[in-house]
């Protein structure tokens, strides 16, 4: 048993078990970005960072990061898998993301 993060690459690379936590006995794990006021109202930002609400499931995430963590691919390279894999192929500014 360990104790890690939903979307840990871990438990893609040793096809682990997931097991429900019904007490609610650790805490949930759910990412977030915080902004600054001044970013946070701009227009290209809002837009940008707008497919990606509700996107990416944790399945996806979690092999991202195994990736990374396991097959040592750059984090770019796993984010550009992990938007194609979410069907997220363009920004506000329709450049396709690489």
């Amino acid at each position: 048993m360990i104790s890690a993060f939903s979307s840990d690459g871990r438990i893609a690379a040793y096809d682990l078990v997931v097991l429900d936590d019904p007490a609610a006995a650790l805490p949930s794990y759910d990412a977030m970005i915080l902004l600054g006021p001044r970013v946070a109202e701009a227009p290209g930002v809002v837009c940008a960072l707008a497919p990606l609400r509700g996107a990416l499931p944790v399945e996806l995430v979690r092999r991202a990061n195994l990736q990374v963590d396991h097959d040592h691919a750059t984090p770019r390279a796993a984010a550009a898998w992990l938007l194609g894999q979410a069907s997220i192929t363009e920004t506000c500014d329709g450049i396709v993301p690489r």
